[in-house]
């Protein structure tokens, strides 16, 4: 009998740890290391922006002024998923492959950026890959993107982008037979391409067949692998529209802000459509991080929220957000590092302004007025689209005391003052050239581009700002400000 006993209980154990190895281990953020020294520096390229492209945090981008930093640059960012960053110098995007608890270390010869790859080194973690990674995509990325017919029939359009994905394929075969290029390096590649592929089809115009199109298995979706290019998320971001386009109540619900029967509807949708998982996981996500942006205390009418996460770091994320973002206003951060390359358009002329702080400077020269900012550049459609409505925002406040400011960036000083003339954009205009533009995008979080933000008449910075085409948050959000 105690034998049986004894044979039973070795027979619980051994079945209790294949249940616990089985187990999917939890996602945990660990402390990335990204750092380097820029040597030679020239005058019109003094600052170094590390772009973090990182899904799971609000927190986009750095910015390092060489100059004061003897050209060294230091950053930590807490990642999740290995992945690839970019860091941008002069007009090089330099790709970096990091994997969470990383510390990676690149030098660069300013004086050889005529061939980039040729000026950066790679020490720390992953320096073989990195080096490799650099010299790929300096490769690809500068080869002609294919064209879709946006109009196709699925299959069609399928059909297409599987030729397509094949045909790299066999590129990046043949490009491993004249340089070094690892096996994980290969893999990579071909993932990441795909994504890149699939960014194009955001232009796809059927609407009923999108989602069916972005999840099919040429894009092998739920392969966790598919997180190690940032591409990845932004194709997610693209299936979580495609799921809110697909069906017309959930759309109907975020136009009515009728959040917490959204929030569940895309749930219920999610668990049709999406096997559980940290693909899903990440959709849902996204999904629910752009309604907390503009209403934070949404996440609290929601109880199975967390319980829907298959991992619990994107509920952790997404209660950070909500702290954050339940405090409406902040401080605008002073750095005490004032910038030069900012020039302001005084009627038909332009005045250059020397060691200034933009948003301070914008504080204290509109002071006590409420200052509605536009960050936008010249190549920027959607920067452009958006300014079609600012007109009426103009016309409600007129006589008010608010001050619309445009700050230009990522432009030549030339096309300012023409885009400028040619569209009549009216308000306070400002423009930042290179070294000042980076420096601005790194100090205060500039993910992309157009970007809100909305200072009140104590010099609180507000960043979830309405854009201009949804007019009414807009107005709501100036008017509480002028309270």
């Amino acid at each position: 009998m105690l034998q049986k006993v004894s044979c039973w209980l070795m027979i619980w154990v051994i079945m209790l740890c294949v249940s616990c190895s089985s187990k999917k281990s939890e996602l945990q953020a660990k402390r990335t290391v990204i750092a380097g020294v820029v040597n030679n520096l020239s005058e019109n390229s003094t600052v170094l922006l590390v772009n973090f492209c990182d899904p799971l945090s609000d927190v986009q981008r750095f910015a390092q002024d060489l100059i004061a930093s003897s050209g060294s640059f230091h950053v930590v960012h807490d990642y999740v998923f290995a992945q690839n960053l970019t860091i941008r110098y002069k007009n090089t995007y330099i790709n970096v492959y990091v994997a969470p608890g990383d510390s990676v270390f690149l030098t660069i010869d300013a004086s050889k950026f005529q061939h980039p790859t040729d000026a950066v080194t790679f020490s720390g973690d992953n320096a073989q890959i990195n080096g490799q990674l650099f010299r790929w995509t300096e490769y690809v990325y500068h080869l002609p993107m294919p064209e879709f017919n946006p109009a196709a029939a699925p299959d069609e359009y399928l059909q297409s982008i599987q030729q397509c994905i094949s045909a790299m394929r066999d590129t990046i075969e043949a490009y491993s037979q004249r340089n070094e290029m690892s096996d994980f390096l290969k893999q990579w590649a071909l993932i990441d391409y795909q994504f890149v592929v699939a960014n194009q089809l955001l232009d796809y115009q059927d609407k009923a067949t999108k989602w069916r199109v972005f999840t099919d298995s040429v894009f092998d979706m739920y392969n966790e692998k598919n997180f190690q290019t940032m591409m990845f998320s932004y194709h997610l971001s693209a299936c979580e529209y495609a799921l809110v386009g697909e069906n017309k109540k959930i759309g109907d619900q975020l136009k009515q802000k009728e959040y917490p029967a959204a929030i569940q509807l895309f749930m219920n949708e999610l668990k049709e459509k999406m096997p559980e998982g940290t693909v899903r996981d990440m959709v849902f996500y996204l999904f629910i991080h752009r309604i907390i942006e503009e209403k934070p205390e949404v996440y609290n009418t929601v109880p199975n929220v967390p319980s829907f996460f298959s991992q619990p770091v994107f509920n952790e994320r997404l209660k950070t957000l909500v702290q954050e973002k339940s405090a409406a206003s902040k401080p605008i951060p002073v750095t005490g590092e004032a910038m030069n390359g900012v020039y302001y358009l005084d009627n038909d002329s332009v005045t250059p302004l020397s060691d200034i702080e933009m948003l301070p400077y914008l504080a204290e020269r509109y002071k006590n007025k409420v200052i509605y900012v536009d960050v936008w550049a010249t190549w920027c459609g959607p920067c452009l689209e958006e300014m079609k409505y600012t007109p009426t925002l103009h016309e409600y406040f007129e006589g008010k005391e608010l001050v619309f400011v445009n700050l230009c960036l990522e432009s030549s000083i030339e096309k300012w003052v023409q885009t400028l003339n040619t569209r009549g954009i009216k308000g306070e205009n400002y423009y930042l050239d290179g070294n000042a533009g980076k420096l601005f995008m790194g100090r205060h979080n500039v993910s992309g581009l157009p970007t809100y933000l909305l200072i009140d008449k104590t010099g609180q910075l507000q960043t979830s700002v309405a854009k201009p085409s949804n007019t009414q948050s807009v107005i709501e959000q100036i008017e509480l400000c002028l309270k």
